[in-house]
């Protein structure tokens, strides 16, 4: 049997289908299970022993009818008997489609009928929803219950050995260790500058850690306006200067970790997958069940502006994506600090 799991991105979501590649490998260990991805995306697939193959998505390649037409004739050469379209956007749908698979499983759309063999209707208000989903996905492509898994990063051993090797040069080993996750995928996924400063504010006035911040080279001005806002002795303990320098040594640094405390968003979903616990805080418009796994074991801790302002959600989360910095206000930080100060003790203790 040959498999293609598709999931062309973001970061967050390609680690997030990892576990359909993992649940048809379980059922059939004899499969090929190809993967579909941008390349950007390959640090957290690489070394995973459930993927035989990744095919890359080429966003200039592949873009308009013609050139997707193309690509799923090239994919039909591969001859696969399973096409499960986690992403069920045109980009994979004709894809899928014109891959010829006999079997093509995606999500339901009143027009993904015509493109696809099987269809799913995701539950939006389940627990650890995007999880659920990519399950469902396994499910019904091969037609029997799955186990429930979450998704893993698997790292090499030298890689953890250089990561050891850098903290131990760069940071006291002696102290609790937290990445942060500093700022969200955009403006509107990410705790105004002053809130973000008071929550590093009452990290260090709660123990005695050090922190890392999770950026890019081109967001180092937003990062020291953050950093500016902290009292001085929150700044002494923050290391500005030590960041990873890809996205692959930046997984390898955060599995030397304590702890991810920060904004919802891929790093959130890299630290759960290497079993680092994490305290997210979501945007007001993303929904508060999608990406939360193992919540009631306080290992995995998230803030919402519903759980103090239910009142608001009147519908689902993402019909208030145009609210997000009017209600990002309302997320004042004195909200959760108590939340925050019990998590930094559990980790830390």
């Amino acid at each position: 049997m040959k498999v293609l799991v598709i999931q062309i991105k973001m970061i967050g979501d390609v680690l997030a289908s990892t576990v359909i590649c993992e649940t048809i490998k379980k059922n059939h260990p004899e499969a090929e299970v190809h993967y579909l991805i941008q390349k950007n995306t390959f640090a957290v697939v690489d070394n995973n022993p459930f993927i035989d193959k990744v095919v890359f998505f080429e966003p200039e390649e592949h873009k308009g009818f013609i050139n997707l037409y193309k690509f799923g004739k090239e994919l039909k050469k591969s001859n696969y008997d399973i096409v499960i379209d986690a992403y069920c956007k045109w980009d994979s749908i004709l894809p899928a489609y014109f891959s010829g698979a006999k079997t093509i499983v995606g999500h339901y759309k009143w027009y993904t009928t015509f493109f696809y063999t099987k269809t799913v209707v995701p539950d939006a208000d389940c627990n650890a929803t995007a999880n659920a989903y990519r399950l469902l996905l396994s499910k019904t492509a091969l037609g029997k219950e799955v186990e429930m898994i979450y998704p893993q990063i698997h790292l090499r051993q030298e890689e953890i050995d250089k990561a050891k090797a850098s903290v131990k040069i760069h940071c006291d080993t002696s102290k609790p260790i937290f990445m942060i996750g500093i700022l969200g995928s955009g403006k509107n996924k990410s705790l105004p500058p002053k809130y973000m400063a008071e929550t590093l504010d009452i990290i260090a006035n709660t123990k005695d850690v050090q922190m890392l911040f999770n950026y890019m080279p081109n967001q180092l001005e937003e990062v020291k306006a953050i950093y500016d806002l902290c009292v001085k002795s929150t700044q002494e303990k923050i290391n500005l200067d030590f960041y990873a320098k890809s996205l692959r040594d930046f997984i390898a640094l955060q599995s030397q970790c304590d702890a991810l405390i920060g904004n919802e968003g891929g790093a959130t979903n890299m630290a759960k997958a290497l079993n680092i616990p994490t305290f997210t805080i979501y945007a007001p418009w993303i929904n508060r069940t999608s990406w939360n796994i193992k919540e009631e074991t306080g290992f995995y801790d998230i803030v919402h502006l519903s759980d103090y302002y239910p009142e608001l959600y009147l519908k689902h989360a993402k019909n208030y994506k145009g609210l997000a910095f009017e209600w990002y206000e309302k997320l004042k930080p004195e909200l959760f600090a108590e939340k925050l100060k019990a998590f930094v003790n559990r980790i830390t203790k």
